[in-house]
């Protein structure tokens, strides 16, 4: 699936991965309310397999976990532009595909990917990249959206569940303590310095500070 007309046959992640996650739960919809949609329910699982597996073969690093940006109409892939939310629609498709079809190999990516962030894409004190505007404020947002549904997986091994547990909880807690300003309650994007009582903050990071609270909220204890 191309990105967007002006740019020639350019294949995105960010096409791709939330293609993929649209599918892949159309067919849980119809499934659970054994209605065809228009069309049978199989096919939606069909378009989910495919289009993931695209992605996995082209994009997708299978010895460290990263989710490349694109592939070029020349057939280059850019392996520089290593984005969180990139991550994060791919391995929420992954385990959508693991919801639905119990296939461990689903599971398997979407933890290799998670794994990326928190080890790779983490710096020396176990945070993110402070991302303070434009569109680029809110990758780390959709990130912890498919993250926290991922750390929720029962069937995660309990080191791995803990050790993501332990990093989102980590980010909110250096967020909240550190980078919100408890006047305005804004959150600017920056991880340890919140923003001034009168200061513009963006709307994209704002949000995604409201999404890591999103997660906190619906993230379930350990056990």
């Amino acid at each position: 699936i191309t990105w967007k007309t002006d740019v020639e046959k350019s294949k995105n992640a960010c096409s791709n991965g939330p293609a993929a996650l649209i599918a892949a739960r159309l067919y849980r919809f119809y499934d659970k309310a054994g209605a065809s949609g228009g069309q049978s329910k199989e096919e939606y699982l069909i378009q989910a397999k495919k289009i993931y597996a695209w992605l996995r073969e082209t994009l997708f690093d299978e010895q460290t976990g990263a989710v490349a940006d694109n592939i070029a109409a020349n057939g280059k892939i850019n392996r520089n532009w290593i984005f969180t939310y990139n991550q994060g629609t791919f391995l929420g498709a992954a385990h959508e595909l693991y919801k639905i079809t119990g296939d461990e190999r689903y599971l398997a990516d979407a933890v290799l990917a998670a794994r990326h962030v928190v080890e790779r894409m983490s710096n020396n004190r176990g945070v993110l990249s402070d991302a303070t505007s434009g569109d680029g404020g809110l990758f780390h947002g959709i990130f912890f959206r498919y993250f926290v549904k991922l750390i929720n997986e029962k069937s995660l091994d309990y080191p791995t569940r803990k050790q993501f547990h332990d990093y989102l909880t980590h980010l909110a807690t250096v967020m909240t303590e550190n980078g919100i300003n408890h006047s305005t309650m804004l959150y600017g994007g920056s991880w340890w310095k919140a923003p001034a009582d009168n200061a513009n903050v963006g709307l994209t990071p704002h949000v995604t500070g409201c999404m890591l609270m999103e997660a906190m909220c619906v993230l379930e204890p350990l056990k």
